[in-house]
């Protein structure tokens, strides 16, 4: 069983093919598995994704990718459209082992992000640099997969640092303090910070402000929200603050970012979808 749901645009790039699909909200896939390897990036709404052992849910923004015969279905909770690249098995066999990701993962970190909105940007763009560009997007972004899946939070990890995490990843628009996530989840707060570090390989901090860069580049690639407004809602003192730390986190300002996101070449095959709707 293929992709299903609208395909809005298609290309074919040496052994990868890549499709823009549109999704109905209550569309529901029911297990069927894929003989290419997919890399899914979802460009808007959500779905979940089951597997024989778990579940897995798909937001916005986050990057998910398939290995070949993987057996899944699929439940579109909302109106949902993604970005897949479907990887020709042979291709895999011109790369080295260990850089070829084996299990179903799912990312949703700055580099891969920006990796992603990159490989949608020249996806867009249709100039005779943008099928060289877009081959190397994709190795980056399986490059980063696997690396992932090496570096995984270890699995002596405590019960309760997941929990703090959790927290963490869920509130970063707030006004979180390590005092409070220390007592949701009943340790010490000078413990909770050395073993957050030690096994997230950055402070709650680092992760708060990662996430928060994260959430204003997916405003800036889907709306027209101004950039001060955006600083105001992810939890920045400012418009200057933004941009300062965005351009630490992401190489570019939050401008060549939106510009390069593509929103304005993807609003007519959207409109057009809608109406047909």
């Amino acid at each position: 069983m293929d992709v299903c749901g609208e395909t809005l645009r298609l290309r074919t790039i040496g052994p990868f093919t890549l499709r823009e699909n549109l999704y109905a909200s209550g569309l529901v896939l029911p297990k069927h598995s894929h003989s290419q390897a997919y890399i899914s990036f979802v460009l808007e709404g959500s779905f979940c994704e089951r597997y024989a052992s778990r579940s897995l849910q798909c937001r916005t923004g986050m990057i998910r990718y398939l290995p070949g015969g993987e057996i899944h279905e699929n439940e579109i909770q909302e109106r949902s459209r993604c970005l897949h690249v479907s990887i020709d098995p042979s291709s895999f066999e011109q790369l080295s082992q260990p850089s070829v990701p084996r299990r179903p993962a799912e990312m949703n970190g700055l580099t891969t992000t920006w990796l992603a909105y990159r490989l949608y940007a020249e996806f867009s763009r249709q100039d005779s640099a943008s099928a060289m560009a877009i081959e190397g997007l994709v190795l980056e972004i399986l490059a980063e997969i696997a690396r992932y899946q090496e570096t995984q939070t270890s699995p002596n990890a405590p019960h309760w640092l997941k929990q703090a995490t959790d927290i963490v990843e869920a509130r970063f628009l707030e006004r979180l303090s390590l005092t409070e996530i220390a007592t949701e989840v009943g340790v010490h707060y000078v413990h909770l910070s050395r073993q957050f570090h030690k096994y997230n390989r950055c402070t709650v901090g680092e992760l708060i402000r990662r996430r928060r860069v994260q959430y204003a580049s997916h405003l800036l690639a889907h709306s027209r929200t101004s950039l001060a407004e955006i600083a105001l809602v992810c939890g920045f003192s400012d418009q200057s603050h933004l941009s300062f730390l965005f351009k630490r986190h992401m190489g570019m300002s939050p401008s060549k970012f939106r510009s390069l996101a593509g929103l304005n070449s993807v609003e007519e095959p959207l409109r057009a979808a809608a109406a047909a709707e």
